[in-house]
């Protein structure tokens, strides 16, 4: 840091000035760059979990409720004449835990805090 002040210094002169310059400009930089992302994440509310059905596909899920914080690949179910992978999309925000199981790419079930909120037949 300290070279990059000189260096700054020897082609502008003050060392005070630009010391100031440099300063002001990463704080604003900074600033704007944690607000900005902070804006970023989609909030979860009732009424999009209210419109979540069954046999939905993890794409229109997730145009509703935006990306899950984490995803889970789990077992392969097998029915004739297919075998279907099962994951579980996981959303956390404010101490809220949303749970939503796909089989295959379809919606089967889903949870709020281990609540049921879709129940679906398995495919």
């Amino acid at each position: 840091m300290r070279a990059l002040i000189t260096n700054l210094t020897r082609r502008h002169g003050d060392t005070e000035r630009t010391g100031r310059k440099y300063f002001l400009f990463t704080s604003v930089s900074l600033c704007l760059c944690v607000m900005l992302l902070g804006g970023c994440q989609r909030k979860i509310k009732e009424a999009n979990l209210r419109v979540l059905k069954p046999d939905m596909t993890a794409k229109e899920v997730e145009s509703i409720l935006g990306a899950p914080t984490r995803i889970e690949v789990g077992p392969e179910i097998t029915r004739d004449p297919q075998t279907l992978l099962v994951t579980r999309h996981v959303y956390e925000q404010n101490g809220k835990k949303i749970e939503l199981r796909f089989v295959g790419d379809h919606l089967a079930t889903g949870s709020v805090n281990d609540t049921p909120l879709i129940e679906g037949k398995l495919k």
